[in-house]
């Protein structure tokens, strides 16, 4: 976080409720902090890079200020 504290985050990919269009090239994204999760849709390329996946976790977390709720 910016005031350099800590959160643990727990984050995952999984496409088994995805439309079978989309699982070719996408895969759900899910973000968990504390008792809350989001999840978002994201490109498969992308997941495969785990620097890029960090960065995207990491980022949503802090736009969103450690509450995903």
């Amino acid at each position: 976080m910016p005031d350099a504290s800590k959160l643990e985050v727990i984050y995952y990919c999984d496409d088994h409720k995805l439309k079978e269009e989309e699982k070719e090239k996408l895969t759900q994204l899910f973000i968990q902090l504390h008792d809350c999760i989001c999840s978002m849709k994201i490109e498969k390329t992308m997941a495969k890079k785990r620097e890029m996946l960090e960065r995207i976790v990491h980022n949503k977390v802090i736009n969103e200020r450690g509450h995903l709720c």
